[in-house]
């Protein structure tokens, strides 16, 4: 078996091949350039790997690998100063490539069907349904009142971890929350981030997605987009960023 998703990998690797060459190509590349182009090799390599796989829980895994290597890139982008020709290809390229390759990471990797494993009639239910919710699609309404009280714990190996989209900028991106609690997509919430080094801040921000647990290679939870961060927020997160890489999440 084969990743289904090789093919798109493939030509994924590709581009970012060219946009890698283009950076590499002048002999005085700055260093502010060089780390970005460390980190499309970083993807690069991850790629190669999800062409390789044999499977798609494999093939998935490396994929977000190089979506974590690209979300980090973008992030790191937008704090190069220096003046370099590759870095509008750089730019435009990733974005084009993390737009081929999110429908892979999305990609639900389901369980096995009850065909090739034992039921399990006494699982008990993942969170209780509201009544009210098959009446109405509540998730699409942003419920008014006081925002709910959630924390994120942020360091170099929780599941839970900041995200970003196309613009790379930590300002329009968010927090991802590894939590079993439900919560409605437009739900208000008001974040206590926590991160390495006693620093903490409370941000408020907006539920934007929800992790399905059944995904069985995903932590469940919730991602909370800022609404607004101060300009210590944003640094610190920023400083935070250049040592781990975001997650990637694009409505």
């Amino acid at each position: 078996m084969t990743y289904t998703g090789a093919t798109t990998a493939a030509e994924s690797r590709a581009m970012l091949g060219t946009a890698l060459a283009a950076l590499q190509q002048d002999p005085n590349v700055p260093a502010e350039v060089l780390s970005v182009a460390e980190n499309i090799a970083r993807a690069v390599g991850a790629l190669f790997e999800a062409e390789q796989a044999t499977s798609d829980v494999d093939g998935k895994a490396s994929v977000k690998h190089a979506m974590g290597s690209l979300s980090q890139t973008m992030a790191l982008l937008q704090d190069v100063k220096a003046t370099h020709a590759g870095i509008s290809l750089a730019t435009q390229t990733l974005a084009q490539v993390m737009s081929k390759l999110y429908p892979l990471a999305q990609a639900l990797t389901t369980r096995p069907s009850s065909t090739s494993m034992p039921a399990q009639p006494n699982l008990p239910p993942v969170a209780r349904v509201p009544a009210e919710a098959h009446a109405a699609p509540a998730r699409v309404s942003v419920p008014s009142g006081p925002r709910e009280k959630l924390e994120a714990n942020v360091g170099a190996t929780t599941e839970s971890n900041f995200f970003v989209g196309f613009s790379g900028d930590i300002g329009d991106g968010g927090v991802f929350i590894a939590t079993y609690a439900t919560l409605a997509i437009g739900a208000r919430a008001e974040v206590l981030v926590t991160l390495p080094g006693g620093y903490s801040s409370t941000i408020p921000g907006t539920v934007r997605f929800v992790r399905d647990p059944m995904d069985m290679d995903s932590e469940p939870g919730v991602g909370v987009r800022f609404d607004r961060l101060t300009d210590e927020q944003r640094e610190l997160i920023l400083r935070f960023v250049r040592k781990r890489a975001p997650m990637f999440y694009d409505e």
